[in-house]
């Protein structure tokens, strides 16, 4: 087959759970022996300044600069005059409209995948253009984001803004999944919520894969705890200074030599000085490799109190044999059993107490560290995921000869 996948975002060098889901189906599409084209859009938020094209046979990338900041006057003005929730309208960009057009008039595509809903905007474009299947791959439930960012909100004006971003969006996300020939979801409980909205089109879920290849690192016993993710999406930003203030102190209370370290690109200078304020935390910033950054700590910290979809990072640190704690929302997707495969915690004393535990009992951390390798060996690794997308694309090509 020949795919064309248009991205959000710049999927490679993949550093962030987006990119790392994307470009990882993307390789394993085109390790299946198929033919795939990524454009992709170029935003100031992840600029490459230099194109770095994969050592991947079959797979092709092509950046479109575009700017799709995030203006308080844009915000206002789309509130007032848009019924298309703002977060999606940034991704409207003629540039890209045209990069497409030119792109669809030279090559043949058989099947087109956009990566979210956002994306819906350039689905006419590939209707007049093209007639290639077009598929929605959904990474998340959109609006539920923003919905319980809005629960967690305590300022009313901002509480108000979201739920209102939620309830556009949610709008938004349907009139677009209806346009589309074939949806793939991430989890199955994003596949229950569209069958809920009224989809009843074709539909594969597909988990985010992983290099099962890769070699999960020994346990170390460091007295140290880590923390990776992108420090610009807000709940990161949520979850992490909820557990800076109310979890890591009652760690410290207990055991007062363990260090924090916090990686992530992005981080706003308001969370940097936040988390300056606080005993025993390590800022590194945007860390190169994770895989390097893995090797710091035995446990990782996934203190997720809202969005939606499945923490790539999450799957990517327990296919490293790191122990992972988190709540319930951050395991969210992953079906995962808390205290066999990682451990689950809503609040700041459990949470604190699970870490403190793992610290105490050194064989329990590291039945947790090969059991979280094996379950990701056994259901995310990304050949067999790719095949399994592979194996529904062809069936949805041939519905209709």
């Amino acid at each position: 087959m020949k795919i064309l996948i248009l991205s959000p975002k710049p999927p490679y060098p993949p550093k962030d759970g987006g990119a790392i889901a994307i470009f990882n189906l993307a390789k394993g599409l085109a390790e299946t022996g198929n033919q795939v084209h990524i454009l992709a859009m170029n935003t100031s938020k992840h600029r490459v300044e230099k194109a770095i094209s994969p050592d991947v046979p079959g797979l092709t990338l092509q950046y479109v600069n575009v700017d799709t900041q995030i203006s308080v006057w844009g915000g206002m003005t789309n509130l007032l005059f848009s019924s298309v929730p703002y977060t999606a309208s940034r991704f409207k960009q003629p540039e890209f409209q045209q990069a497409l057009v030119n792109l669809l008039k030279k090559e043949s595509f058989e099947l087109v995948q956009l990566e979210g809903p956002y994306l819906g905007f350039y689905i006419p474009i590939i209707r007049t253009h093209s007639a290639a299947k077009v598929v929605i791959r959904a990474h998340n439930i959109e609006h539920e984001i923003w919905r319980r960012v809005a629960l967690n909100e305590s300022n009313p004006l901002k509480r108000w803004y979201y739920f209102n971003l939620a309830n556009r969006i949610v709008k938004f996300e349907k009139r677009m999944l209806m346009l589309s020939d074939a949806l793939l979801p991430i989890t199955d409980r994003d596949k229950k919520a569209f069958l809920e909205y009224g989809y009843c089109g074709p539909m594969q879920t597909a988990p985010v894969g992983v290099d099962t290849i890769i070699k999960d690192t020994p346990v170390t016993h460091q007295r140290a705890v880590m923390f990776l993710g992108a420090l610009d999406w807000a709940p990161n930003q949520e979850g992490l200074i909820w557990f800076a203030e109310r979890v890591w102190p009652k760690v410290l209370e207990q055991n007062p030599y363990v260090i924090f370290h916090v990686a992530g690109r992005n981080a706003p200078v308001w969370m940097q000085k936040k988390l300056a304020m606080v005993r025993n935390v390590l800022f590194h910033g945007e860390v190169e490799k994770s895989s390097n950054f893995f090797e710091i700590a035995d446990i990782m910290v996934a203190p997720i109190l809202s969005g939606s979809g499945m923490r790539v990072k999450i799957i990517e640190a327990m296919s490293y044999g790191k122990v992972v704690v988190t709540t319930t929302i951050g395991a969210e997707g992953i079906p995962v059993v808390s205290g066999e495969h990682l451990i689950i915690a809503d609040n700041p004393l459990l949470f604190a107490q699970h870490i403190l535990d793992l610290f105490a009992q050194p064989q329990k951390l590291e039945m947790l560290s090969k059991n979280a390798v094996n379950f990701i060996r056994q259901t995310f690794d990304n050949r067999t995921i790719a095949r399994r997308v592979n194996d529904f694309y062809l069936q949805l090509l041939q519905s209709n000869e």
